[in-house]
């Protein structure tokens, strides 16, 4: 009989897993909200789960499922999160169904969240959400059904079928050997993870009804491959650039198709599924004999120490902290009363600047000294120490805190366990429950605190017990370019690798200088590891190359091209911008600008008192006059001059900004700005910002302090374009005294001449159709400079009206077919009555 399992807690409710045991076929499990975490994980033969919440984050289940052979499993209304494995491992043709769920991975391996070998695959209104690599792998002629759900990443290969039905895809999508992509509505978000945001090799095929892009620039690879869409936006402002070999096919309207001369070897993301862990008993290997290393002598953890790049503060500060704590030692055992001193700290600093490695040696260095009695490090974070049930956090903080008797405990973002709001703070109860341990423990535990400075700082004020209980207070700074280029060969030398090692130093300090990210180690160790990826595919096209060396040219080729190529690009958009139809002050501007640019780089540095130069600017003029073709134009321009990062511009309007209540438009705001990071942020008629008819109790004007902040806190990051009727924009600009000396720069874009308008015509027409030229300029002009001024709209009166001309020509044609010769000439005609 089937019933309905209740997994909870009070009276009549199971535990979650003596839930799943309980369950028969056909049984339902329905879950109370709140978290549920099982690190094992479940091996389901029919399984049926379904979340009791509003929502599906109201119940989490922390775990990991592996199918069966054949086996079922159906979730609905929750979310499944797991840091270590596939979430659901289906590779014994089992069945999967989704719906209303979230499946969120944040694995260092790049497991991807949902793995399938065969079997069948249904999400529908589901998410799945993946911190590295794709989020969904399918092989081995799997079926898959995604509807109306979100994907961060998806691979297909071995014949495997995936039906897209209105689904987003995120970062990328690929399919190799014969998979095959099909469905309708497919819309492609933001920024690929990168490349290309569309990879296919080897007779793989993607077919859909409708295909929808919201980022300016997307690209696809094709090698043997077909792409093919019967509608799409692709538009001035979404563009798709298609590289293909002469085996491809891509058929999708406006794409710009560039053929290549030789397919790459398809080369799939770094992904795997990741088995069940056996017993201990069945993984013994057989024993191996190996050749023993001569012995080294051991170095010291203080030599470990001072051996580190970059820290000089924090050595100096650790080696003055390490010699009181011996000096005290040393009294202590001549029977002298020690110097008050406490041994738990607070590590300050942003990511990758080297402080879970720094507390491991100090730690060591404590106990190699007789310090601490302990060699024994434990590493936790919030979610090690805080239970969602009253007085469970006591109970496991104090657990974790005992186990660290004797040696280190560190506390990774401990910023975290202070949550502003909400009725319960579990994290506090934690933090209560280790000053009382510290103030006990003073001579035989070393509590370290660790997180981003400003988070810690605020941490520390809200627990003013801490400060007088970790009085060492250490402030890792960012480790300069020369810093992080020379961690960056210390790990290509430990991968045995060659290389011009003056190159690879200026590489890494020119891109450091641009970089946003702020994770100092880690971004070299990612630069690296885009860098060997490069070598791999570069060695697997070139079967003589030496697997050990990294040429000049991978280099080149990470950061987008040596310095004439570089150069070559820029005068390429140059010569864009030249071609444009008008805009004469306009390209006079970008000419100089990039003569100022190119002047501030060679000056750098050599200057007294020298500025960051600030670029962010104004673009004035009215609709239609060409301000976001020169944005995207002058976001190459400055990545290929090494001022941005990226060449990307994201497009805001008041909407995306400013919020309804309080609170909510300084993070839209700022969250808008953090997603531009590093290229371009243009804010389209950025004076309804400042707007008097807004009201009085607008928030408008909260988003302009919010950007003024990162204007130029974050001035060297990105560059802010504002644009807007000229009026209005002066306006913008005088309706807070901090804007006009963040926007140094103005730009006017003047009116279209009637001339012009009938140019930009002719040229858009020419790249398809055949057209009486010098009849079709003057009528143009002539219609134009006859209609009333707020009719006037320049561009997109250009395009309105070609898209007129084009479905009257169209018509003619349906009605002349049988007696055209060259379907793509417009008749004279055609022509003439258009322009009436």
């Amino acid at each position: 009989m089937k019933k309905a399992i209740s997994v909870g807690k009070g009276f009549g409710k199971k535990a979650f897993d003596e839930g799943i045991k309980a369950s028969h076929v056909g049984d339902v499990v329905v879950i109370d909200p709140g978290t549920y975490t099982f690190p094992n994980g479940f091996d389901v033969g029919n399984l049926h789960l379904r979340g009791n919440g509003q929502q599906p984050g109201d119940v989490v289940i922390d775990s990991h499922f592996f199918m069966k052979e054949n086996g079922y499993l159906e979730v609905e209304n929750l979310t499944i999160y797991s840091s270590e494995y596939n979430i659901i491992s289906n590779k014994r043709n089992g069945t999967v169904v989704l719906n209303r769920v979230i499946l969120d991975s944040h694995t260092t391996e790049s497991y991807p969240a949902l793995w399938t070998e065969g079997g069948n695959v249904t999400l529908t209104n589901s998410e799945i959400r993946q911190n590295k690599g794709e989020g969904l792998n399918c092989r081995k002629g799997a079926n898959v059904l995604l509807n109306k759900s979100v994907v961060q990443g998806i691979w297909a290969r071995d014949g495997a079928v995936v039906d897209l039905q209105t689904t987003q895809i995120q970062r990328y999508l690929g399919g190799v050997d014969n998979s095959q992509y099909k469905g309708s509505d497919v819309y492609f978000s933001g920024a690929a993870d990168g490349d290309n945001m569309i990879t296919l090799r080897s007779g793989s095929q993607f077919v859909v009804d409708a295909l929808n892009f919201d980022y300016p620039q997307t690209s696809a690879s094709l090698t043997h491959a077909l792409l093919k869409a019967d509608s799409n936006n692709i538009s001035d402002l979404t563009w798709l650039i298609v590289s293909m070999d002469e085996q491809s096919s891509a058929e999708v309207e406006g794409a710009e198709v560039r053929l290549v001369g030789v397919s790459s070897t398809p080369v799939e993301p770094e992904t795997k599924p990741e088995e069940k862990p056996a017993p201990v008993a069945e993984t013994k290997k057989p024993e191996e004999k190996v050749a023993e290393p001569e012995a080294k002598p051991e170095e010291s953890a203080l030599d470990e120490l001072n051996a580190m790049i970059g820290l000089d503060k924090v050595k100096e500060a650790v080696t003055q902290f390490i010699r009181l704590a011996v000096f005290n030692q040393k009294r202590k055992e001549q029977g002298l009363k020690g110097v008050a001193q406490s041994y738990h700290s607070l590590y300050l600093g942003n990511p990758g600047t080297g402080k879970t490695t720094v507390a491991r040696l100090v730690g060591k260095i404590m106990f190699e000294e007789g310090i601490l009695p302990k060699d024994n490090y434990v590493e936790v974070s919030r979610q090690d120490l805080v239970a969602e049930n009253v007085g469970g956090t006591a109970i496991q903080t104090k657990k974790i805190l005992e186990k660290a008797l004797g040696g280190v405990l560190f506390i990774d973002e401990a910023y975290t366990l202070y949550q502003e709001g909400g009725s319960v703070n579990w994290g506090q109860e934690a933090v209560d429950t280790i000053l009382k341990f510290m103030e006990d423990h003073r001579d035989d535990l070393m509590i370290i605190f660790a997180g981003y400075t400003k988070e810690m700082k605020d941490f520390m004020h809200m627990n003013p017990g801490l400060i007088s209980r970790a009085p060492n207070i250490f402030d890792f700074q960012d480790y300069t370019g020369e810093e992080v280029a020379e961690i960056g060969m210390k790990l290509l030398d430990d991968q045995q690798f060659t290389f011009n090692r003056d190159l690879y130093t200026q590489t890494i300090e020119d891109a450091y200088k641009t970089n946003i990210e702020n994770s100092n180690g880690r971004w070299v160790r990612n630069f690296n590891e885009k860098l060997v990826r490069i070598v791999a595919n570069n060695c697997i096209e070139d079967p003589d190359r030496d697997v050990t060396a990294i040429l000049d040219s991978d280099l080149n080729e990470l950061v987008g091209g040596d310095e004439q190529e570089k150069e070559a690009k820029v005068q390429e958009l140059l010569t864009q911008i030249d071609q444009l139809v008008g805009l004469d002050e306009v390209k006079d501007f970008v000419h100089k600008l990039v003569d100022r640019v190119a002047g501030d780089r060679k000056l750098k540095g050599a200057l007294p008192d020298e500025q960051k130069p600030t670029y962010h600017m104004v673009f004035a003029g009215n609709p239609g006059t060409g301000k976001t073709t020169v944005a995207r134009i002058l976001a190459q321009l400055f990545y290929n001059l090494g001022i941005l990062e990226k060449k990307t511009v994201m497009e805001v309007g008041r909407a995306d900004l400013v919020g309804q209540y309080i609170g909510q438009t300084e993070k839209k705001t700022t969250n808008a700005v953090r997603d531009a990071m590093g290229g371009v942020l243009f804010v389209d008629e950025a004076y309804q910002l400042t707007a008097s008819g807004n009201g009085g109790n607008d928030f408008g004007k909260q988003a302009v302090e919010a950007l003024i902040t990162q204007l130029e806190n974050n001035r060297d990051k990105f560059i802010a374009i504002f644009a807007g009727y000229t009026d209005q924009m002066d306006e913008f600009l005088g309706a807070n005294p901090g804007l006009r000396s963040r926007i140094p720069l103005t730009l006017n874009f003047a009116d279209y001449t009637p001339d012009e308008i009938g140019e930009i015509v002719c040229r858009t027409l020419r790249k398809k159709w055949h057209v009486n030229e010098s009849l079709l300029q003057h009528l143009v002009a002539n219609k134009y400079a006859s209609l009333p001024a707020e009719e006037k709209s320049n561009g997109r009166w250009a395009r309105n009206f070609t898209d007129k001309l084009i479905q009257n020509d169209k018509n003619w044609l349906v009605a002349n077919l049988e007696t055209v010769e060259d379907v793509t000439a417009i008749p004279d005609d055609v022509v003439i009555e258009t322009a009436r």
